[in-house]
């Protein structure tokens, strides 16, 4: 349970990590399922750096789990309007990706070609994706200011309870609402 929540938090924290459009289209869906149709998870280059507090407060330790539920929920919630998206566009995640790899690389046409509904269809949810990236990244936002947990912080805890089994254990007891994980 609590590797899928650092999984889970690792893309929480590529979402609010700069990234520009050409990244949040790269990271456009393979299908229009729900678990894959995530615009705004571009993925981290690289890993937080090494964290300089290694020691993590109780409350911090509530703040945490409590932004990564928030963020979870939200993230849960843009990855079913990405699904919306291209299911109101008729255009498979599959065949968006093999259209967006061609415009990338003009020698990688994808077979068929791309045919002008395609292309309108293309650009149409691109347009919605980067709009949906925009707001989720503004959604995250309010999250870290509201939780008065700084990104930066944010990101050094998730790395330490990457490292450190007991701070998983008591971030996974907190999420579990104090109860002892199984």
């Amino acid at each position: 349970m609590f590797k899928q929540i650092l999984v889970g938090s690792s893309l929480c924290a590529g979402l609010w990590m700069v990234a520009s459009p050409a990244q949040a289209q790269s990271s456009a869906p393979a299908s229009p399922a729900p678990s894959n149709s995530a615009p705004a998870e571009p993925a981290p280059d690289s890993a937080p750096a090494a964290p300089a507090n290694r020691e993590v407060s109780e409350s911090e330790v509530e703040k945490f789990a409590s932004t990564i539920k928030q963020l979870r929920t939200i993230q849960e919630d843009a990855e079913r309007q990405a699904s919306e998206i291209f299911e109101a566009e008729q255009l498979s995640g599959e065949r968006f990706s093999q259209i967006l790899q061609s415009q990338r690389n003009p020698e990688a046409q994808p077979t068929p070609e791309v045919s002008e509904e395609e292309q309108q269809q293309f650009e149409r949810i691109s347009t919605q994706l980067e709009e949906l990236r925009q707001s989720t990244r503004q959604r995250f936002d309010q999250v870290f200011q509201a939780e008065q947990l700084p990104r930066e912080r944010f990101a050094q805890i998730l790395t330490l309870a990457q490292q450190d089994a007991s701070l998983r254990e008591r971030i996974q007891q907190e999420l579990n609402g104090g109860e002892q994980p199984q």
